[in-house]
């Protein structure tokens, strides 16, 4: 692992500010996945070697006291983090060392899977002398990718194919899921129980807070997910490319969702 690291930050009674940038490099990296292989129909072990990863990207952050009772907050995390390497999988017999096959996988240059590689944060904070506050807050997501199956990034998966076709596309691009948000709210409140409820004859306090999350209840916001690693692949020219035969699994957001809670501090 090779890695760098730069920020600044800044403080003062008003204003602050957090940046950063990061730059990390993965070398060989190994994984081993054991799934039903429908060419060589048997349960195998798909051992896979020579993974370069790399990741790179900046933050941003800034917190501004717009008066006594408000402050506005913003942040931004933009990176990118992906494939750096082709990679070789050695393909054995589940529960043994007979190997079926060698292949290359062509997965330079795709993402790093289930994670957003842009998020974007914007909220308003207000904090009354009267001891509540409210704080509603926007956040954005984008350039989340589907983990893919390394199967059908292989020339087996893909010599029937011309590549530029739709056909191609179909079983070689990487899934990028669509760009979404949420609005989440939080809030409290103190109370000062008066001095015949006081514990230890010290200030005592009821405290009440609520989340709500993901207010306007988006249930359309995929988290994660993945392409199984069953594949039907082309047996001959001209087969039928059926991709959705074993279709790709989707992780999603809670749509609308709440906590609250009280606690006693003394």
């Amino acid at each position: 692992i090779q890695t760098a690291e730069a920020g600044y930050i800044m403080n003062s009674p008003k204003l602050k500010i957090r940046l950063s940038g990061y730059y990390t490099m993965f070398k060989d990296g190994m994984d081993v996945m054991s799934f039903y292989h429908d060419s060589y129909q048997n349960f195998v072990n798909y051992a896979i070697s020579g993974i370069d990863k790399l990741h790179f990207g900046g933050e941003f952050g800034i917190e501004a006291n717009v008066t006594p009772t408000i402050t506005v907050n913003a942040a931004a995390a933009v990176g990118r983090y992906y494939y750096n390497s082709n990679q070789n999988a050695v393909i054995t017999v589940d529960n043994s060392s007979e190997i079926l096959g060698q292949q290359i996988i062509y997965a330079k240059n795709f993402r790093i899977p289930s994670t957003p590689m842009e998020a974007y944060n914007l909220g308003v904070t207000y904090r009354s002398p009267k001891f509540w506050f409210a704080s509603l807050t926007g956040n954005y997501f984008d350039q989340s990718y589907l983990s893919f199956n390394p199967i059908r990034r292989t020339w087996d998966a893909l010599k029937f194919e011309t590549p530029g076709t739709a056909a191609y596309s179909q079983i070689f691009d990487q899934t990028k899921f669509d760009a979404d948000y949420t609005i989440d709210f939080f809030g409290g409140y103190s109370w000062k129980l008066p001095k015949a409820y006081e514990i230890n004859h010290k200030s005592t306090f009821l405290v009440f807070l609520l989340g709500v999350n993901n207010i306007l209840n988006n249930k359309d916001l995929v988290t994660g997910g993945y392409e199984q690693l069953r594949y039907d692949a082309q047996a001959a020219p001209g087969d039928p490319v059926n991709v959705g035969k074993f279709p790709p699994r989707f992780y999603y957001a809670y749509g609308l969702n709440f906590f609250g809670s009280i606690t006693l501090r003394f």
